[in-house]
Order: structure tokens, then C-alpha cells, then sequence
């Protein structure tokens, strides 16, 4: 557990260059569009479409490298094993037979994941931290956008803007990862999990004051910039907090209880969560306007549903955490008990060791005494 608060949170630190380099290649695509219509914005897309293309075609090459290096790293296991066991055979004339046999992996079924999750408090915990963050998460975003589409109408400059929004993303979580070891080490896994959802609360508040407010109390340029300060915590707690959080509270599970648990969390958590958030808002607009109607309009009570998802969301983590502390102090109880017997028992095999040289130095010195 104390290398994963190191390393977790280091492992997605390569991942957090994607989202620069991904803005910086539309950044630069986009410059080169010589009409701002819908003719240049279409040579954009194709521009692009054909640089994605090529990175797949990159990706599918790496994975099948490292195929290539994990089967030859298991022949030359084999090999290895296969040689020792012939030289075992020289040096002794005998034959030792291993033989493993591996359990055959279950095919669950997405109903028998959810039964899995159910019968766990920690993995209901996970369940509602996932859940909540997709609800939050679809319910500031497309406010966002649709006042993003509001001060960029052309879809080259919206393409601009989400460009520098996606460099200002992999930034800002690159620098969060390289302190986020450090995080963890001092806050704890509950303190650091608590982040995610309280930094999302403080300014969603702030945003959705914003657009309550109106234009004529708070400029739609000031409210968008709020809103793109939230998307971007929305984004960058997740990457650098958030999911190795998740992903460490795992570790003190069950081997079952990983694998039919996680299968539910991410599959349930997240599409249920976007789901519901994205139908909730559906259905305020259509409640508050029909068709025709503005989601910014509803701005209130898409508040209010967010208030009561990160009020659940902070609950889950201190039920997690609690959890996740109690399990920890067994263990190191059960780590010092471990050692406390090894001790008792490294001085017994002393004590008796000790007696047996005092046995044999008497003996020693009784035999001499017998010869004089």
C-alpha cells in the first residue's frame, strides 16, 4: 500500500501529454484553414480524421509489440525452466513432475457484477463515487458549452477554444500528478479522495451563480471563463486524484470482489451516471421551456440536483475511507502480531541454540577432566 500512494499516481503522468499535444496539433490545423466556413472547417476534419487514423494505426503496432515481447519473454521462461530441469536430472538421476493447474475464469454476466457489488459496503461506496462524478460532471458540461456556443458561434473558433482548453487540461493535471504521491503521503487516501468533489462543489457554485445572475450583473465572457476553470478541475481531479484513489481502493479487496466489482463500477457507475445526468436535464428543459427551450434557463435547478450529487459523492468517500482505514489497521496489527511471533520465535531457537553449546561445553569439560 505505501508503494501504490507513490507510484499510482505516477503512472498516468505519460497519459497527461496527450491532451497538450492533441491541442497543439489542432491548434496548429486550424490555423492553417484558410476560409472560416463550413468548406475550411470541413478540410479541418478531414485533416485531422487522417492524423487519428495514423495514431491508431501507431497504437495498433505498439500492442502488437508488446505481445511480441511478452511471448518471447515466456519462451525464454520455458526454456530457462526446461534446462534447469535437465540439469536437476544429470546431477541427480531423478525426475521431480510439477504440475499447475489453472482455474478456469468465470464469463460474468453484467446481473451477476451487479449481485457482486450489492453484497460489498466498499464497492457500493465506489459504486456512488462514480456515479456521482459522471452526474456532476454532464451536468456542468453542457451548461458550459452552450454558453461557449454562445460567445464562439463559428465552429472553427469553437474548435480553437476547445483546443486551448484541452492544453490548458493536460498542464495543469501533469503538474497535479507530480505532486500527487506527495498528496497522498501526507493527506491520506480519504483527505485526498475528499478533493475531487469539494474543489468541483466550490466552483460549480461559483458557475452556476454566474449564469443565474444573468449578463447585465456578470459578463457571459466572466461566467464562460468560471465555467472553464471548473471543466478544467472537473478533468484534471479526475487524472490526478480521483482515479488512482478509486484504483487504490481496490487493493485491500478480494480477488473476486476485484474483478466482478470493478466490471459493475465502470460499466454501471459511469453510463448510468451520464445517463441520468443527461435525462435530468432533458427533461427540465422540456418541463421549463418545451423544445424551443434554453438549458441555461434551468440553471437553478441543475444546482440543485448538482448540490445533492456531491453531498452523496462526499458521503461515499467518507464511508470508503472509513472502511479503507479500519482495513489498513488490521493489517498492520496483523503485520505486528506476524512479527511479534517471528521475534518470540527466533529467541527460542537462540535459547535453545545456547543451551546446546552450554551442553557441549560442559560435556567438553568434563571429558577433559576424565583424562587428567
Amino acid at each position: 500500500m505505501s508503494q501504490a500512494k507513490r507510484f499510482y499516481p505516477l503512472f498516468a503522468i505519460t497519459g497527461n501529454l496527450a491532451p497538450i499535444v492533441s491541442g497543439k496539433i489542432m491548434s496548429y490545423v486550424i490555423s492553417l484553414q484558410k476560409n472560416n466556413d463550413d468548406v475550411g472547417f470541413g478540410s479541418t476534419l478531414k485533416t485531422l480524421s487522417v492524423i487519428k487514423g495514423l495514431v491508431c494505426l501507431g497504437i495498433i503496432a505498439i500492442y502488437r509489440h508488446v505481445y511480441a515481447m511478452a511471448d518471447e519473454r515466456s519462451r525464454r521462461e520455458r526454456t530457462e525452466q526446461s534446462l534447469s530441469t535437465i540439469r536437476g536430472i544429470q546431477r541427480t538421476g531423478k525426475v521431480e513432475i510439477t504440475m499447475k493447474f489453472e482455474k478456469k475464469k468465470e464469463k460474468l454476466s453484467l446481473a451477476d457484477s451487479a449481485k457482486e457489488l450489492m453484497k460489498s459496503k466498499e464497492l457500493k461506496a465506489m459504486a456512488a463515487m462514480v456515479f456521482c462524478y459522471n452526474v456532476c460532471v454532464e451536468l456542468t458540461e453542457v451548461l458550459w458549452k452552450a454558453l461557449l456556443r454562445r460567445t464562439y458561434p463559428t465552429k472553427s473558433e469553437y474548435m480553437a477554444y476547445m483546443a486551448r482548453f484541452s492544453q490548458t487540461v493536460g498542464v495543469v493535471a501533469f503538474l497535479l500528478q507530480l505532486v500527487a504521491s506527495e498528496i497522498l503521503e501526507v493527506l491520506g487516501w480519504k483527505w485526498t479522495a475528499m478533493i475531487p468533489p469539494l474543489t468541483m462543489g466550490l466552483l460549480a457554485v461559483a458557475f452556476f451563480a454566474a449564469i443565474v445572475a444573468g449578463e447585465e450583473k456578470i459578463p457571459l465572457a466572466q461566467a464562460l471563463l468560471i465555467g472553464t476553470v471548473q471543466n478544467v478541475a472537473n478533468k484534471v481531479t479526475k487524472y490526478s486524484l480521483f482515479d488512482p484513489c478509486k484504483e487504490m481502493a481496490y487493493i485491500p479487496l478480494g480477488p473476486e470482489a476485484k474483478v466482478k466489482g470493478k466490471a459493475a463500477i465502470d460499466v454501471l457507475g459511469a453510463r448510468l451516471g451520464r445517463s441520468i445526468g443527461s435525462a435530468s436535464q432533458q427533461l427540465l428543459v422540456l418541463l421549463a421551456g418545451g423544445p424551443t427551450g434554453s438549458i441555461l434557463n434551468c440553471a437553478p435547478y441543475i444546482g440543485g440536483l448538482y448540490v445533492a450529487a456531491i453531498a452523496l459523492w462526499s458521503n461515499a468517500v467518507g464511508v470508503l475511507g472509513q472502511l479503507f482505514d479500519e482495513s489498513q489497521k488490521e493489517k498492520k496489527v496483523d503485520n505486528t502480531e506476524k512479527l511479534a511471533a517471528i521475534g518470540q520465535a527466533i529467541t527460542i531457537i537462540k535459547s535453545v541454540e545456547d543451551a546446546k553449546r552450554e551442553k557441549k561445553k560442559v560435556a567438553a569439560q568434563k571429558e577433559k577432566g576424565g583424562k587428567k
